[in-house]
């Protein structure tokens, strides 16, 4: 298909040009020029009235085919200036030299690479995807033709005949399809994609032994309801007594101390309570709120040696990967988009699920030397309140401050509620004076008399876990 764009005058004719991909728009503007007597150094084109660059060629200017080009004319004549050419040979090293754009192609490879280029049966220079080819076509072509006007400019010099030019790297060639793997039939297809997706990732892989074992040994919802039914009705000669499996290790409770039974699990009866083989930690409640003061400095956590028995897999560890990968394969590309509003609802759907379950929340203020104000709130309750409970420890109640989270660091308003900043159903917050010289680490934030009734981190989480534990029997028999 042939190209072609057209050319606005000055006197309101119109000129159709003929393009090619390798063309300047330089060329353009002198084949426009030359043919209705006019200077090409006097005007320049425009396309919707935004000037043009006149080195760059066609096919990478962006304009599209017959386009309209203004030609008006400039300020200024414009003048020529030198050029800084590099040419790189085929070993990679490179050379430079200073010419002006009239110069030819075949005078900068006669002055930059003359040995070199003797040796060459059929030399070619590669300026972006133009291909000078022989000494002829060089002689002929001038940098000004090429689109080098100013600036620097680089090249490639190779030896290759114009046949085998096709098979450089710029050309691109589709990959070969490659062959499918078998994969057996009875296996399913969530096994396939963990397969794929753990071949070249840390972590296990999910095989199809492991797979097959678990269809063995871990049957399906229904049929262990059916089961169960089944054996409740009939009463065994030889009861087995069923070893329950030991419960891993909650990292989520930094003490040790878990703050509720996590939902589907029951506790069994024979289940021992590794918390109740020790006494409960020391709380000193030293305000309202069951305010309770700890520094992190002193707090020492024991970190427990986990025995290799808890890294190995079981069969409920393969059915939560299972399970997990096929919400994955489901995604949520099909999802609707939400508007503003359906976003504001969602928003408040999840306020509300979070005041339907928690009726108070835990909010623990850092202070910049390390000790750590503990208090329990309500979740309509304004951060002002919160303000309110910790002027009453302070050295300095006087003293304006803020609080504010991290990172980044974001000051937080007084008037809006817990809920509405995220702080449900616990949340850490920092303290700081508005005036910077007051909160240096060796300044003291909190009364002595406090300070004197520390109490340990894990007896801040025992803390949070006796009130919670304390205000659910208090509804249960209310």
């Amino acid at each position: 298909m042939d190209k072609r764009v057209t050319v606005l005058l000055p006197n309101a004719r119109r000129q159709n040009v003929s393009v090619t991909a390798n063309m300047t728009l330089l060329e353009i503007l002198e084949t426009a020029c030359a043919k209705h007597g006019y200077d090409s150094e006097e005007h320049c084109l425009k396309f919707h009235n935004k000037v043009v660059s006149l080195t760059q060629q066609f096919r990478f200017s962006g304009l599209p085919n017959n386009c309209v080009l203004e030609m008006e004319p400039t300020e200024k004549r414009r003048t020529l200036s030198s050029v800084v050419v590099c040419v790189q040979l085929a070993d990679g090293s490179r050379k430079q030299g200073e010419f002006t754009p009239n110069d030819t192609v075949w005078l900068v490879v006669q002055k930059l690479c003359e040995s070199q280029v003797k040796g060459y049966e059929s030399p070619v220079i590669v300026y972006t995807r133009s291909e000078v080819i022989g000494e002829a076509q060089m002689k002929q072509t001038t940098l000004k033709s090429l689109g080098i006007l100013e600036g620097r400019a680089m090249m490639r010099l190779i030896d290759k005949k114009p046949e085998d030019l096709k098979t450089q790297a710029n050309v691109y060639k589709p990959p070969e399809a490659k062959a499918k793997p078998t994969v057996d039939d009875d296996q399913p297809s969530t096994s396939r994609s963990a397969m794929a997706a753990s071949g070249g990732g840390g972590g296990f892989s999910i095989t199809s032994n492991m797979i097959k074992n678990l269809k063995r040994t871990a049957p399906d919802d229904k049929t262990t309801a059916e089961n169960e039914n089944a054996s409740s009705s009939e009463k065994p000669d030889h009861p087995q007594q069923v070893q329950p499996e030991a419960p891993k290790y909650d990292w989520g409770s930094g003490s040790g101390y878990s703050l509720h039974i996590p939902a589907g699990r029951k506790r069994q009866e024979n289940e021992v309570d590794e918390t109740a083989c020790r006494p409960p930690p020391v709380v000193n409640v030293i305000g309202p709120r069951q305010a309770v003061l700890f520094s992190l400095d002193e707090s020492k956590k024991l970190a427990e040696d986990l025995p290799d028995s808890f890294f190995d897999l079981t069969v409920n560890d393969l059915k939560m990967v299972l399970r997990d990968l096929k919400r994955t394969s489901t995604g949520d590309d099909d999802a609707p988009l939400l508007t503003a509003k359906l976003r504001e609802l969602e928003r408040q759907k999840t306020m509300l699920a979070k005041l339907n379950q928690y009726k108070d929340c835990v909010l623990r203020i850092q202070f910049p030397d390390r000790f750590v104000l503990q208090g329990m709130f309500k979740p309509h309750e304004p951060l002002s309140k919160v303000e309110d409970f910790v002027r009453e420890f302070l050295v300095n109640p006087g003293e304006k401050f803020h609080l504010f989270t991290i990172p980044p660091k974001k000051i937080l308003p007084s008037e809006e509620t817990l809920l509405e900043l995220n702080f449900v159903p616990n949340a850490i917050v920092h303290f700081g004076f508005l005036k910077d010289n007051l909160n240096a680490v060796q300044n003291s934030f909190v009364l002595e008399k406090y300070k004197a009734q520390l109490t340990s981190e894990e007896g801040a989480h025992y803390a949070v876990q006796k009130y919670r534990l304390t205000r659910a029997t208090a509804v249960g028999s209310g």
